[in-house]
């Protein structure tokens, strides 16, 4: 009876071991400043490394307004960065379901609309061990 329970606990041991040496397999997360304030954002689909998992929304817009809009004044500033730098990263402006533009960023950054509204961004990056998206939304106001 005592060498079960040892043989027992030794598995348990060497299984929880196991899973803790395991790497995580997901992105590295966006990190979003404006104003010198941290946002969240939504994590979209990814593949990363050999794990892939997909978003439970529809579109990017959807994903973007699950959390609250920040909201911004027109012209600011908003800060794109990653723990890991992707080697290719876009920025897509969604304005409503269907109407999408692609936003030019310069020294990780862009600026919002001067027009008031409500303007959801679309993230998407990769690296050589995989891609990621993530959605926010800020709404502009003068």
């Amino acid at each position: 009876m005592m060498m079960r329970k040892a043989l027992i606990l030794l598995c348990s041991a060497l299984f929880l071991g196991g899973c803790l040496e395991q790497p995580l397999k997901k992105p590295p997360q966006a990190e979003i400043t404006i104003e010198g304030r941290r946002i969240s954002a939504v994590q979209g689909s990814y593949c990363w490394e050999e794990v892939c998992a997909d978003a439970k929304y529809s579109s990017a817009f959807e994903a973007g307004t699950e959390i609250r809009p920040v909201e911004v004044s027109t012209g600011t500033r908003v800060k794109i960065r990653f723990p890991e730098e992707p080697d290719h990263l876009t920025v897509a402006q969604w304005t409503d379901e269907h109407s999408s533009s692609e936003v030019k960023m310069k020294d990780h950054a862009f600026a919002v609309p001067d027009k008031e509204g409500l303007y959801v961004y679309e993230l998407s990056a990769r690296w050589k061990e995989g891609d990621a998206s993530f959605a926010f939304s800020v709404e502009v106001k003068e």
